[in-house]
């Protein structure tokens, strides 16, 4: 019974829920507090009603040192998204019930987040907006889902931009949720500051969008990677020039030319060289 009492609390806790909050409308908090003390003075139906609040599952709570289904099929869809491997997407969707998504918003959410990339993939970008707006709306207020809701925005902004309508505005909420978060993601955050400026970029914002390209350079650099370097390199230079900062450009251009040669972009490096406002931006 401690070992169910303390899931209940942490998982409180992560919701940054009150004792009282909790127990609103179901239970007293002294009830609560009970409860996370190791007794179980509560009925079985005010019981069932804060493991629903908590958005826990009986086999969360009840079993430990298993993977749940739930985890095994979200960790599943996690490696097919990684690979943008639609098709096995749209296959781990298709292998369960439709009451099985039902066990928390945390997995429902999953299930319209991935439907929506499959629609995204297809070319059909209302209904993957749709699908994904239902994700956040279940997900945005879980902390322990932030990092995942930060991804469903960055997601949503490509769409966004696909159709022409510019994801600006999503990628901003995509670093908020990911600052919220508290985890280290590198890959997802370089993705986002990237699209950050090159939206800012193309809405001649240049001082802002070279902050970003300077803030994923700097995350790049202290995790020892090169992940989309060139490319952020290139919107770096861009707003340089548009900034008329050309010294720095010369300097820095020269000082990373390798990269270009390394990662077979020197395409992007004559742009460059032949630089208009219209090819950069």
């Amino acid at each position: 019974m401690e070992d169910i009492s303390g899931k209940i609390r942490k998982r409180r806790k992560m919701m940054s829920l009150s004792q009282e909050a909790l127990a609103e409308g179901v239970s007293s908090q002294s009830s609560i507090s009970r409860l996370e003390n190791g007794r179980f003075t509560i009925s079985l139906g005010e019981f069932l009603e804060v493991m629903e609040r908590l958005n826990l599952s009986m086999h969360d709570v009840f079993c430990s040192g298993e993977k749940t289904p739930g985890i095994i099929v979200r960790e599943q869809l996690d490696a097919a998204r990684k690979e943008q491997d639609y098709d096995r997407m749209e296959e781990i969707l298709e292998s369960e019930r439709s009451g099985f998504w039902k066990q928390s918003p945390e997995l429902e959410g999953y299930r319209s987040w991935h439907h929506g990339l499959v629609k995204q993939s297809k070319g059909q970008y209302r209904m993957a907006l749709r699908l994904i707006n239902i994700a956040i709306e279940m997900n945005q207020k879980n902390e322990w889902m932030y990092e995942a809701v930060a991804e469903m925005h960055l997601a949503k902004g490509n769409i966004y931009n696909m159709t022409g309508l510019g994801g600006l505005d999503s990628y901003k909420e995509a670093l908020a949720f990911y600052e919220e978060s508290k985890k280290t993601s590198p890959v997802l955050v370089v993705k986002i500051l990237y699209n950050l400026a090159v939206s800012l970029c193309e809405g001649d914002e240049h001082e802002k969008s070279l902050k970003y390209c300077n803030k994923a350079l700097e995350i790049l650099h202290k995790n020892d990677s090169t992940y989309l370097i060139v490319h952020i390199l290139y919107m770096k230079f861009s707003a340089l020039i548009n900034l008329k900062q050309y010294e720095e450009y010369e300097t820095l251009k020269e000082k990373n030319k390798v990269f270009f040669e390394n990662y077979d972009a020197l395409e992007l490096f004559d742009i460059l060289e032949k630089y208009s406002k219209k090819n950069i931006s």
